[in-house]
């Protein structure tokens, strides 16, 4: 009996990881680079978050492959600098900046601004792409802040993907939505729990949305990058896990060439051997159920939790 049980077991786990780790490698060796203007015979693509880190890889990518791009992002000095730099690097592209804050609630502000810049054009590439984390235990983060991470991650990519989806559909066109996702996303995120929620939603969004337009021919692609040297960072605080990661970073442009390899090969794109690693040891191996116990065992000795107990009972002293 121990013998079936064993055996049954090791087949569930072949079963459920070399299907994976064949995918992984098609989607990292098996799709060359694509030339996403021809694919698409498009003209304009739009990134957010387009200033700085994946999202600058982007428009760079896009705009060597001779399409032209509409950045939207904060209107900040990362941006006032991009602007200056991008036009000077791609002379004989065209590009179009939305300066804009994508956390508001109803996303009306920002649709109209990105409107009035792309209604006489065709955008067929749009790439979701950015957001931001909030580190920290929830009910110790003001809920303003909360609000504007969850409509900058969720709320922006749902009015953005919607709006262009439709033009693409009414109009007959070929297209690609992109979205730029997290492998923490996969787990449980103590201390980070609203990034992680926003990103798992996100991935089963695009995965969903993917299967409704396949057969429109609009390819919708969600990546989960391994550890990335962006401005990321800036905003995580001084977690350990997150500083440990930023250690191990590859240069942002890798997520422009995993979406040029993938864009309507695959539908979800787990980047990296971080993320592989992840997605088998924290997914396959274990049962969510069971790590979500383990993660609640583990987390009093987690020195960020620690670090924030201190904290809360100084405030409340």
């Amino acid at each position: 009996m121990f013998e079936l049980i064993t055996t049954v077991f090791f087949w569930i786990g072949v079963l459920a990881v070399v299907p994976y780790v064949a995918l992984v490698l098609y989607g990292a060796y098996g799709c060359k680079e694509q030339d996403l203007k021809k694919k698409y015979n498009a003209q304009w693509a739009l990134v957010t978050g387009g200033s700085s880190g994946i999202g600058a890889g982007l428009v760079r990518k896009l705009a060597s492959q001779g399409l032209n791009v509409v950045v939207v992002a904060l209107n900040d000095a990362l941006f006032a600098k991009f602007k200056e730099d991008i036009v000077k690097e791609f002379p004989n592209q065209q590009f179009r900046f939305v300066p804009c804050d994508l956390s508001e609630a109803t996303g009306e502000t920002y649709l109209e601004a990105v409107k009035k810049e792309t209604d006489d054009i065709d955008v067929q590439i749009l790439c979701n792409n950015a957001g931001f984390i909030t580190t920290g235990c929830f009910a110790d983060t003001a809920v303003k802040r909360s609000m504007a991470n969850y409509h900058t991650n969720v709320t922006a990519p749902l009015v953005l993907t919607h709006h262009f989806l439709n033009r693409m559909l009414d109009k007959g066109l070929k297209g690609l939505v992109t979205f730029t996702s997290s492998s923490a996303g996969f787990i449980p995120n103590p201390m980070g729990a609203l990034y992680a929620s926003t990103k798992d939603f996100l991935t089963t969004f695009a995965a969903s949305i993917a299967a409704e337009h396949a057969e429109d021919g609009i390819n919708v692609l969600v990546v989960h990058p391994s550890p990335i040297d962006s401005n990321f960072y800036s905003n995580a605080g001084k977690m350990s896990a997150l500083t440990s990661a930023q250690k191990i970073s590859s240069p942002p442009s890798v997520v422009a060439d995993a979406i040029c390899r993938n864009a309507g090969k695959v539908v979800v794109t787990d980047q990296g051997i971080i993320t592989v690693l992840m997605k088998i040891g924290l997914t396959k191996v274990l049962d969510w159920n069971v790590l979500t116990e383990l993660m609640k065992i583990a987390i009093p000795f987690n020195g960020d939790y620690k670090a924030m107990k201190v904290r809360r009972e100084i405030k409340r002293d």
